[in-house]
Formats: structure tokens, C-alpha cells, sequence
């Protein structure tokens, strides 16, 4: 339900390292976003085919290292991330949480999926829960060979952070890092974006990236 102003903070920090940044919105997410599409007919597969679309331009560009993309994001992005390489902080919960009928305010029957699945000002597609129950999102973790980076807050209320300890011992790289900032919920505050920057500058400097 954000857009693409949520990784800003990041973006720019990266940016003034001198990475090339490339931030945009999942085609029909978020509010005030600036992608096309409608938020109905968003999905995981969707946002996936989005960020395989944006991979392919940056790869592209004359000058970036298309041997050397990283991947981030926030919640569901970072989870859409994890799906094609790593993530920071990716809600992890998505798959269990759609089987069992029950996505962030929203609660349907997973064994009967309405037509249109309501969720405070939103309609998301039956799709959605559909196309994310079926994952398994650690055995898509084991198929990483890169090292991996999960910045999680120890009182996040969305994504317990049993997930992202679980997903710290299904990595393959010995280079994978998993950092609890003590404190922080679902979404950073200032204090606790700048503390998740250091932590990501030593992750990259320290990979060699």
C-alpha cells in the first residue's frame, strides 16, 4: 500500500556512495503511486513480471555493471525482491499468511476466494492471495547464491521475526547477514533508516560490491 517514496532515504544514501539507483511502483500498487495499471489486478506475479521489466532496463543502461545488480525493498517489495535475488526486511509471512486467510486487514475464506477481496479503501483481485499461497518462499531463499541482506525491527507487528531468522538459516552464502535493529517496528523511523544505511554500506563494501 506505499509507493516508491517509502525507499527514498535508501535511494539516496546508495546514490551518494555513487551506486546507480533505480526506484520505481509495482504496475497498480500503493497509493499516489506513478506506475500504470489498477490496484485490482495487482499480485505477487505481477509485481514480479514489474521488477524482471525494470531488471532488464537497468541491465541495459551503458553505464551499469549488469554483472553487478542489487536488489532491495520494503515488506512485500523486499519479498517480490527475494523471489528474484535479496531483499531488506521482505515480508517474509506473505505465503503462510495467504493460506491461512488472513493479509494484513484483510480475512477471506482460503478455500472459497471471493471475486473482489476488500481491505479498507482498497480491492485487491482474488489473484493475490492465490498467487502468493502456493510459494515457498525458503526454498526459493536455498536457490540464492548471493549473499543476502534482512535489516528486520524486533517489535515489527506485521512480519514476526521468526521469518526473517528462519530465512537468515535457509541462506546458502556463508556472506548472508541478518541485523534485528532493537526497537523497530514494521516501517523505520529516521533514527533507525540511518543505522539500517550503515548496515547496508558495510554489507556492500564488505562483499566486495
Amino acid at each position: 500500500m506505499a509507493n516508491q517514496k517509502h525507499i527514498k532515504p535508501y535511494a539516496e544514501y546508495l546514490a551518494n556512495m555513487g551506486y546507480v539507483v533505480f526506484t520505481y511502483d509495482f504496475c497498480g500498487g500503493g497509493l499516489m503511486n506513478k506506475s500504470d495499471g489498477k490496484f485490482k489486478d495487482m499480485s505477487i506475479d505481477t509485481e514480479k513480471r514489474d521488477l524482471l521489466c525494470v531488471i532488464d532496463y537497468v541491465a541495459r543502461l551503458d553505464y551499469v555493471d549488469s554483472s553487478k545488480l542489487i536488489l532491495a525493498g520494503e515488506s512485500q517489495g523486499g519479498f517480490v525482491s527475494c523471489m528474484v535475488a535479496s531483499e531488506l526486511y521482505p515480508a517474509l509471512c506473505i505465503p503462510d499468511d495467504a493460506r491461512k486467510g488472513k493479509m494484513l486487514f484483510m480475512q477471506f475464506d482460503p478455500e472459497n476466494i471471493e471475486d473482489t477481496l476488500k481491505c479498507k479503501l482498497f480491492r485487491f483481485s482474488p489473484e493475490y492471495p492465490k498467487s502468493a499461497s502456493s510459494l515457498n518462499i525458503y526454498e526459493i531463499i536455498t536457490k540464492i547464491p548471493a549473499p543476502i541482506l534482512i535489516i528486520h525491527g524486533s517489535k515489527d507487528g506485521i512480519v514476526n521475526i521468526d521469518y526473517a531468522k528462519r530465512a537468515r538459516e535457509k541462506a546458502v552464502n556463508a556472506n548472508s547477514r541478518l541485523i534485528i535493529l532493537d526497537g523497530a517496528k514494521h516501517g523505520f523511523n529516521k533514527r533507525q533508516i540511518k543505522i539500517a544505511n550503515e548496515h547496508i554500506k558495510a554489507f556492500l563494501n564488505g562483499n566486495g560490491t
